[in-house]
């Protein structure tokens, strides 16, 4: 495709058996935005407040009441934002550029922050999560428990990027916030052989776009849920056989 740039999420979602591949084409290639969910603007809002900026400079808030007043929801936000920045600041992270997007080669990325951790330039993405702490990733890709199971193509894609503009591998770490008030500090520590997978999987990606055509997913229960209303999805439930 000409002039596409491969993102994280453009490449993890390819692959991904529960994203129809013309959903797909609509988000990554012909640029359709979906308004965020609830818990993806709870996620935006506490991104700004905490680092003070969100993807594209853009503006997010949590609505108020009907009187005016914030809700129980912001309250919480604002509050869990405050004790994030004592947290950045006990463990000595210090923010050089907030929400910077790259570009080199046919690459794009949107990391969160360039930070000084403890004196040492790092990259870092925030996160604020509904889930609970003890949650796990082999069920819910939104957890950040039993970690063996988490997809960190977002650290390999960033990570990558910077060594490709600046020829250096700079350590990458998650901040996880919980919204009951759990936190986790989390090094991602690539190997070699890790690094040179993705480059691999970048490869494969780039040759299974050349001859891309979507195709529907032609499940009921993905499409009546898809924002995007196209001609090609499934308006009834699929007949479900079972021999017995």
């Amino acid at each position: 495709m000409k002039g596409f740039k491969i993102s994280q999420s453009a490449l993890k979602s390819f692959y991904d058996p529960k994203v129809c591949e013309i959903k797909w084409e609509e988000m990554f290639v012909n640029g359709y935005r979906t308004p965020p969910s609830a818990a993806m603007l709870d996620g935006l809002v506490f991104e700004e407040l905490t680092i003070g900026g969100s993807r594209g400079g853009e503006v997010y808030e949590i609505p108020k009441l009907k009187s005016g007043k914030p809700s129980k929801r912001e309250i919480d936000l604002l509050k869990l934002s405050k004790d994030a920045k004592q947290t950045m600041i006990d463990l000595e992270i210090e923010l050089i550029e907030v929400q910077p997007e790259w570009v080199v080669n046919d690459l794009s990325g949107h990391p969160d922050a360039l930070i000084k951790y403890k004196g040492n330039e790092a990259l870092m993405d925030l996160k604020w999560t509904g889930v609970k702490e003890d949650d796990s990733c082999r069920w819910n890709p939104f957890a950040w428990n039993d970690l063996e199971h988490k997809d960190f193509t977002q650290a390999l894609h960033y990570v990558e990027m910077y060594y490709l503009m600046n020829g250096i591998y700079l350590p990458f770490f998650y901040l996880v916030f919980g919204k009951s008030g759990w936190v986790k500090f989390i090094s991602i520590d690539i190997t070699a052989e890790t690094m040179n997978t993705y480059r691999e999987r970048l490869e494969q990606f780039r040759s299974d776009l050349i001859d891309f055509k979507p195709k529907p997913i032609n499940d009921y229960t993905i499409c009546r849920k898809c924002a995007i209303l196209c001609n090609k999805r499934t308006e009834k439930p699929n007949v479900m056989t079972i021999e017995i």
